[in-house]
């Protein structure tokens, strides 16, 4: 009886504010234009492709599949050493 008189009082507490926000609403005079569109599918395909990053080398890492690139030598162990 308690969560449902508290999800209840949410409820209400949440369209109250609602109304309030819509009840002191002003007129919004601003000038958006064409290129503003193609800067938000912009700033969302960067993200996606950062998240793919992300979850990439997660998921590399959690299955530990490194990739097979080549070690580069130094010229140190490239060097044959001189026996003493």
């Amino acid at each position: 009886m308690h969560i449902a008189r508290r999800t209840a009082l949410v409820a209400l507490a949440s369209v109250e504010m609602a109304v309030l926000l819509a009840a002191f609403t002003k007129p919004a005079y601003g000038y958006v234009d064409p290129g503003s569109g193609l800067l938000a599918v912009q700033v969302g395909g960067s993200m996606l492709a950062g998240g793919l990053f992300i979850l990439r080398s997660k998921l590399r890492r959690l299955f530990r599949m490194n990739t097979s690139e080549p070690k580069i030598e130094t010229e140190e162990s490239a060097q044959p050493q001189a026996s003493k």
